[in-house]
């Protein structure tokens, strides 16, 4: 018994040859059966498009022209130049459809979003059929269990539109539920008159009123269940026929499961949109996008991580927010935490915490990059130059000016999530972030303070005012803090709170 591969061969050398006897050898249809031929020969051919070619030739052919591929008539020799021309005309036409019709599915397969889809569908059906408009309405159902037909896109050749995108209705008692349930789809091709004997269809109602007059609804369905439907409209009576349905047809199926594959795209997107905006509050987005893409599920934990730690303290807080009332301290607080939260992503730092009128931001977590002290020390100048446009907008409101401390300091943490399984913190631990705070906490308003440690990382470009021995309070012994006014190189910034209070001849003689 032959194989499935062989019984295709033999049908394929059949159909050729009875093909052969009326068409030209380069007519497309004949060449294209011939190039599967030579596929399945070779064990390299697409089988659904030997399937698709082959059905285009049987579909052109009447019951008494099939007989060509078993026993070719014998034609009159007046009657066989006609018949080559007629028949030849019919399989280019058919052919012209097949390509459509594969053109088509690679255009719609491109497109990732629901509406980039069918913005495809509508710049590409026309070949195939006729409209003024294409409409797509969803199945749903409710968090009540009703089960809505809702529109989910529409696309007109016309400016006006009277059925929305978020239109819907009920599914059950509907005309669209006999579509539904028997998946076949439906000409209407006088739309006044199913109106006249329908007159409670609101969306006719609605779609008349744009001026369409026939109709051809199609089910969408997806594997096995319907999805939806969607609705090729025109403002032409009596415009659609079974061979337009015949067409949809041979696409129906790949265009639903796009769909269905686009939507759910679309609201994987939507969704890590959303936790980027949120997460994007408290990291830059290149560090969201790292966290994102983290394999697995988030487990509590940490890995030793070299960070510079940023500490920025609101001085002469408390006293403003005892004579301010609340509203007022409020409002200060948040135009000056806000200037500084932009100003730490924009130098790629992530904040941990806002600790009431103070901010922690770290560089080095969760990517580490070979400057990230570099930008913290940046970062810290510009926020102390922020201050000025901060208290420009104060005084506009008439609220106090405020000032800010900044101290940093660079080592290893223990980096990782914090806290427990119901609820975690992507935070870092040790000595390091409390010698940050103690060295933030001598730092007057305008100025920016560092360790040994974080000098060192950047002693080559950095422009200091002197450096001091100082008591920490917890720590032994004293500690070396450094008054970072500027930073050269490829930031090349400078602190124009300590310019500002040195006068503007200063600069040239600042110790390195």
């Amino acid at each position: 018994m032959l194989d499935q591969r062989e019984q295709i061969i033999q049908h394929l050398r059949t159909e050729i040859a009875a093909l052969e006897v009326h068409l030209d050898s380069q007519n497309n249809l004949l060449r294209s059966l011939k190039e599967q031929l030579e596929g399945h020969e070779s064990l390299e051919v697409d089988e659904r498009r030997t399937q698709v070619f082959r059905r285009a030739a049987r579909d052109i052919l009447d019951d008494k022209t099939q007989g060509e591929f078993r026993a070719p008539p014998k034609l009159a020799i007046e009657d066989m130049g006609d018949a080559r021309v007629t028949l030849g005309s019919r399989l280019d036409h058919k052919f012209a459809e097949v390509r459509a019709l594969a053109e088509i599915t690679e255009q719609i397969n491109s497109g990732m979003f629901f509406d980039e889809v069918l913005d495809q569908v509508f710049e590409c059906f026309e070949q195939l059929i006729p409209y003024d408009r294409i409409g797509v309405a969803l199945i749903e159902t409710t968090k009540a269990g009703q089960v809505l037909v809702r529109s989910g896109w529409n696309r007109s050749r016309y400016d006006r539109s009277h059925i929305a995108n978020d239109y819907a209705a009920p599914l059950a008692g509907s005309s669209l539920q006999r579509i539904a349930e028997t998946r076949e789809p439906r000409i209407l091709n006088d739309l006044n008159a199913y109106l006249r004997e329908n007159p409670d269809s609101t969306s006719t109602q609605l779609i008349l009123r744009e001026g369409i007059q026939s109709n051809l609804t199609c089910p969408l369905v997806a594997r096995d269940p319907v999805i939806g439907f969607i609705f090729f409209s025109s403002r032409s009576v009596d415009t659609y026929r079974d061979q337009h349905v015949e067409l949809f047809t041979q696409i129906a199926g790949e265009l639903a499961l796009t769909l269905e594959k686009s939507r759910a795209y679309e609201d994987l997107y939507l969704r890590n949109e959303f936790i980027r905006k949120v997460f994007g509050k408290y990291v830059t987005n290149e560090v969201a996008e790292s966290v994102m893409k983290t394999d697995g599920p988030l487990e509590l934990g940490g890995e030793r991580r070299k960070v510079t730690i940023l500490m920025a303290d609101v001085r002469g807080f408390t006293p403003m927010s005892e004579r301010l009332p609340p509203e007022s301290v409020v409002d200060a607080l948040n135009g000056c935490l806000g200037a500084m939260t932009q100003v730490i992503m924009g130098y790629g730092g992530s904040i941990d915490n806002f600790i009431g009128d103070a901010i922690m931001a770290m560089f080095g977590v969760p990517i580490t990059k070979d400057d990230d002290a570099d930008r913290a020390v940046a970062c810290a100048i510009e926020m102390q130059n922020a201050m000025v446009e901060v208290n420009a907008r104060n005084a506009e409101r008439h609220l106090p000016e405020l000032a800010i401390g900044i101290g940093l300091n660079t080592g290893e943490v223990v980096a990782g999530n914090i806290g427990s399984e119901q609820r975690m913190k992507h935070s870092v631990i040790g000595s390091l972030v409390n010698l940050a705070a103690r060295i933030e906490s001598f730092a007057s308003g305008g100025q920016v303070l560092s360790s040994d440690s974080t000098f060192e990382e950047v002693q080559n470009d950095v422009q200091t005012d002197g450096r001091l021995n100082v008591k920490l309070k917890g720590i032994e012994g004293t500690v070396p803090i450094h008054e970072i006014v500027g930073l050269n190189g490829d930031f090349n910034v400078l602190n124009n709170h300590w310019q500002k209070s040195r006068g503007p001849d200063s600069v040239s003689s600042l110790p390195v």
